[in-house]
């Protein structure tokens, strides 16, 4: 093989498809870190929405958050934690880096955690709970049955190795193609 002006073509690491060229690496799929993020920003919404109308909207008047009993209070943390790792994972996930994962995790283990053992937590049946979330006849039931739902679906589209392949992919430098950058030694005889 010879190079434009009639000299042999030294196989180099310079050029695609010979000897020491590195071959370029597929890009993951993102599509499962998508669906984490976005399942994370609806968990995040849910979760969000629960404390902020139990609490602030539907609080009786006369009645302070510090009248409430501890276990409720926990409750309401959980649910918060949830949302708000939950949001902020799933921010981080569209911006691809893998401590979005991470905390969308968190998120949907607070999620998990706050929704199933909130009988525990308020001093109730497990039985008649779950029969008034499963109703849909209210809308916090409702919204305790989608994070039952969404908490564990987040929880594990963010813990799959293709997400994580996704999120700490990060891609090489191509090497510059051009003309040669030296001319091989000119032969002297005819």
């Amino acid at each position: 093989m010879t190079n434009p002006y009639g000299y042999q073509a030294q196989p180099g690491p310079g050029y695609p498809g010979q000897q020491g060229y590195p071959a370029a690496q597929r890009r993951p799929n993102g599509a499962t870190a998508i669906i984490a993020a976005v399942l994370g920003l609806v968990l995040a919404g849910t979760a969000g929405y629960l404390p902020l109308g139990e609490l602030f909207i539907d609080l009786p008047s006369g009645m302070d958050i510090g009248d409430l009993p501890g276990g409720v209070l926990t409750y309401y943390g959980l649910l918060t934690g949830c949302a708000v790792f939950s949001l902020i994972g799933a921010l981080i996930t569209f911006f691809r880096a893998t401590a979005g994962a991470i905390l969308l995790l968190i998120g949907a283990l607070l999620g998990a955690v706050s929704v199933f053992l909130e009988p525990v937590l308020w001093d109730r049946p497990y039985g008649p709970y779950f029969e008034a979330v499963l109703e849909f006849s209210q809308t916090e039931g409702i919204l305790r049955f989608l994070i039952m739902v969404l908490a564990p679906l987040t929880l594990i589209f963010a813990v799959l190795p293709a997400t994580f392949r996704y999120l700490s992919h990060k891609p090489q430098a191509q090497p510059i193609y051009g003309p040669p950058q030296g001319y091989p030694p000119q032969q002297q005889g005819w």
